[in-house]
Formats: structure tokens, C-alpha cells, sequence
């Protein structure tokens, strides 16, 4: 739960510095970033100039009904420390989430057009904001993030604003667009028309969306297919290979963490390589999502890798990747042996283990099978098959 401080307007009308404020306020959406407590000093002055006594916003995935992320803005008195917790645990009764799920093409709502008027009193879910944030009332805004991804953000207005002021609505309005803009701009897009063989897996490993590559590929060549959500390999020892793949990404460490490569014999005869990318998604004041993977088929020698994948797809030591790269940047044994202080015998030793583990005999070859992966990491929107789609 993020403190909001006391001090707080009544009003946004008639400030000298409002625009001033507003401006600022604008600036520090786009450069907050994954930063987290930038972000929270904008919503916090958003909510202040506003008059709010509090907010809550909230990341849902509207197919599973799930909420994904989610930040209280509290004002600054005492409250339960396990607010926060409270909410994840009755978010399903929010009226302004409720409200969204049988109105979802509305962007922005009162409080006063989500509640029925109740026989038996005030909503339980009301309750606990009124004690949680000393609410009364609320406005809220929505944004379709992603297919299935649906952003939220309320601002809740205390006991003495039931009708929070039309300018203070048309400032959140203004605010909330460049907060849409800004969390999509953080969020990873997965290009269907790519003529790349790109499949988006989910946090489960089950296939969600294929590229138009994929498609094709998966038509042209049975190496590979889709069955009951699942990739399947043309064998069990194939299909160990790539599940402990898939699982080793969607668990891995630090966010951003490298992809993964892998080879995988086929019938077509030369081996495909399989890349497995973490897809991180940033939702700036909600923190960073990261619950699925992309998956590539590379079943030829096409502009493909960085060096990072290519000692991850061939299991290179850091020494070897070392001399890998200065071995393509042009460099001759001697000269490499020097820049990085051992002998050429040292050197010969690690070249000879490089090509026994890229099952290359010479380093025209290994250099041509470098070549040929030269960018295997690139993500679908930096590639040239994009730029002509769009």
C-alpha cells in the first residue's frame, strides 16, 4: 500500500501552477518507466490535485477473470497493514471491476451509475473502501491493454465530495490517456502477420498465438504440431528437450534473463534451432508481469543470433564466447591471444572445443554458422518482415 501524504485539494480550479503541475505530472509518466516509485509520486499527485482521499489500480485478465497486479494509494493515517492483501482476496466484488465486466467498452464511470440502490444498506465491498480509504464515492477509467488484458485505475473521493469537481474529472480523463499510453508502451506485442515462425506460449506452456509464419511452417513441415494447446516434437526425447526449455525461461531468474536455444533433429535433415525468450511485459506503476514465452523455429540458415544466444544454444564457456567474438571481429590467433593475455596454444585448445560443440571443422565454418544466427534474439517488432506488415 503507497502512503499518500495530507495534504490534499479540495479543488483544481484557479491554481497558478496547475498547468505548471500538469505538465510535470505528464513528463514524469513517459520517463518513470519500470520505476516503480516514480510512478508512485505521479499517481499520488494526480490523486492530490484531484481531491482524492485515496485509489486503487488493477491489471485483470479478463478471459481467466484474474487479477494479475494491483496498488492501493492510502491516505496518510492509520490503516490495516493487511489491506492490501483484503483487496486481492475480494476483488471479484469491486463494483468498479464488476462494472467493467458488464460494460466493457466504457472507458471512464462514476461511482453513482455502478451501485444499485440496496434494500438491505451500503455494499459490503463499499464498506471496506469507506474504512480502508475513507471513501464515498469514486471515478474510474479502463484500458484495454492487450486482447485480454484490462488496466483500471480509481481515484476514491472522501465523505465531502459526492460530486467531485468537472475540471478534476477532465484532469484524471487528460492524465489517464498518457498513463494508457505509457503502460502500452511497456507492454510486448506479438506481431500474427510475421512471416517469422513466432509462437506465444502462456505461463502453462499451452500455445496462445501463432504468427503467420508459424502457421506455415508448422503446415509445410510435421516436425513439429499443435495438439490440445500443446507444441508437440516429432519424439519423446525431442519433446523432453524442449518442455525443460520452456520451463527452464518461464522460471528463470531476473527479469530480461537471456533466451534460451536449443537444436532439435528432424527428418528434413538439418537440425532446426528452437530460441525461447522470456516476455516481459511492464506495466509501469503496477510493477513487471512476466508470465509467458516466445518461442522460434529456425528450420534454415537465415539471418537469425547474438553471441549471447549462440553460447547459450551451443553451451559455451565465457572464454570461448570471448574468443568467438574477437574471432569475428576479424581477428587472427596471434592477434586475439594477445588482446586477451594467454598463449596460442591456450587458444588453439579453446577453438577446438568450440568446433567440436558447434560440430564445425574450420573457422570459415564456424564463423558461417555464426553468420547465419547473427540475430536469433532480435524481438518481432525490430525485425524488417514487421516495417513491411505495418
Amino acid at each position: 500500500m503507497v502512503n499518500m501524504g495530507c495534504a490534499l485539494s479540495s479543488s483544481v480550479r484557479g491554481a497558478m501552477s496547475l498547468d505548471i503541475r500538469v505538465s510535470d505530472l505528464i513528463k514524469g509518466i513517459y520517463s518513470a518507466g519500470a520505476d516503480r516509485s516514480a510512478w508512485d509520486r505521479v499517481v499520488v499527485e494526480l490523486f492530490q490535485l484531484m481531491g482524492c482521499c485515496g485509489g486503487i489500480a488493477t491489471l485483470v485478465d479478463e478471459r481467466h477473470s484474474e487479477l494479475l497486479l494491483c496498488r492501493l494509494y492510502a491516505p496518510n493515517r492509520s490503516t490495516p497493514t493487511a489491506s492490501a492483501d483484503e483487496y486481492v482476496g475480494n476483488y471479484r466484488n469491486d463494483p468498479a471491476l464488476v462494472w467493467r465486466y458488464d460494460n466493457p467498452d466504457v472507458r471512464f464511470c462514476h461511482s453513482e451509475l455502478m451501485l444499485p440502490r440496496r434494500p438491505d444498506g451500503i455494499h459490503p465491498f463499499v464498506q471496506w473502501m469507506s474504512s480502508t480509504l475513507g471513501s464515498a464515492s469514486w471515478y474510474a477509467g479502463y484500458a484495454t491493454l492487450t486482447p485480454s488484458l484490462t488496466f483500471c485505475l480509481v481515484g476514491h473521493f472522501p465523505p465531502g465530495h459526492p460530486k467531485p469537481d468537472r475540471d478534476a474529472l477532465k484532469l484524471f480523463e487528460l492524465v489517464f490517456d498518457h498513463v494508457e499510453c505509457a503502460l502500452r508502451l511497456g507492454a510486448r506485442r506479438f506481431n500474427e502477420q510475421s512471416a517469422r515462425a513466432l509462437i506465444r506460449l502462456n505461463s502453462a506452456g499451452k500455445v496462445e498465438r501463432l504468427s503467420k509464419g508459424a502457421d506455415r511452417l508448422l503446415s509445410d513441415r510435421p516436425a513439429f504440431r499443435i495438439c490440445e494447446g500443446k507444441l508437440i516434437a516429432s519424439n519423446l526425447s525431442e519433446q523432453a528437450t524442449l518442455d525443460r526449455t520452456v520451463e527452464r525461461v518461464l522460471n528463470g531468474g531476473a527479469i530480461g534473463a537471456t533466451p534460451a536455444a536449443i537444436q532439435l533433429e528432424h527428418e528434413h535433415g538439418r537440425p532446426w534451432v528452437v530460441v525461447v525468450r522470456p516476455v516481459t511485459e511492464n506495466f509501469g506503476l503496477l510493477g513487471t508481469l512476466r508470465r509467458s514465452v516466445e518461442v522460434e523455429i529456425l528450420d534454415q540458415a537465415q539471418a537469425a543470433g547474438r553471441l549471447d544466444v549462440i553460447q547459450s544454444l551451443f553451451e559455451l564457456t565465457g572464454r570461448e564466447l570471448q574468443v568467438l567474438r574477437l574471432l569475428g571481429q576479424g581477428h587472427s590467433i596471434d592477434s586475439l591471444s594477445a588482446m586477451i593475455e594467454i598463449s596460442r596454444n591456450t587458444t588453439r585448445a579453446h577453438l577446438r572445443s568450440i568446433f567440436s560443440k558447434t560440430r564445425t571443422n574450420s573457422q570459415t565454418e564456424l564463423l558461417q554458422l555464426c553468420g547465419s544466427l547473427s540475430n536469433v534474439a532480435a524481438p518481432d517488432w525490430q525485425s524488417a518482415d514487421l516495417a513491411a506488415v505495418n
